[in-house]
């Protein structure tokens, strides 16, 4: 009985780091992927939250995905830093493992932008700064940055198009 525990033990220990590394190894990728296909000056920082990481990536959806992405150049706004909460995000794992990212379906979206007050003109465009659909719920000052909250449903981020705003 006491072998039968401790290999149970060690196999939900492999079980465990396994998904660890599977979730080390989609965050990399999928941070690499944004930087290249968006044409981002450095990696995002993506955290895949939710376990099992491993059967996540085995069905292709992901229940939650954490996005933050600093100094993202946009014409009208400058230089611009933007977190996003992805909830039931469909990335089919061979896009990751490629590396290839065009579309991804996403069931919900939340959104936060900053950048300069410097720039108080491209408020009147501040729908333009959420693309995809995405509604701005907020405008607010933080000493002289602008911050921008939005959200959205069912929407279809497409990086290809991200690419062209560069």
């Amino acid at each position: 009985m006491r072998i039968l525990l401790a290999v149970l033990i060690v196999f939900a220990g492999l079980a465990v780091a396994a998904d660890f590394g599977a979730a080390s190894y989609a965050e990399k990728a999928a941070s690499e992927t944004m930087r290249n296909t968006a044409n981002l000056g450095s990696d995002p920082h993506v955290d895949i939250q939710g376990f099992p990481v491993l059967l996540q990536a085995a069905t292709g959806k992901y229940s939650k995905i954490v996005v933050k992405a600093d100094q993202v150049g946009n014409e009208k706004f400058g230089l611009v830093d933007v977190e996003a909460t992805l909830e039931g995000v469909e990335i089919p794992l061979t896009d990751l493992s490629d590396r290839v990212l065009h579309k991804l379906p996403v069931d919900h979206l939340e959104t936060t932008a900053r950048f300069s007050a410097l720039r108080p003109l491209a408020l009147v465009d501040v729908a333009g700064l959420l693309p995809f659909g995405v509604t701005p719920t907020s405008v607010r000052m933080d000493g002289t940055t602008i911050v921008v909250t939005g959200s959205g449903d069912n929407i279809l981020i497409d990086i290809d198009e991200l690419k062209g705003k560069k």
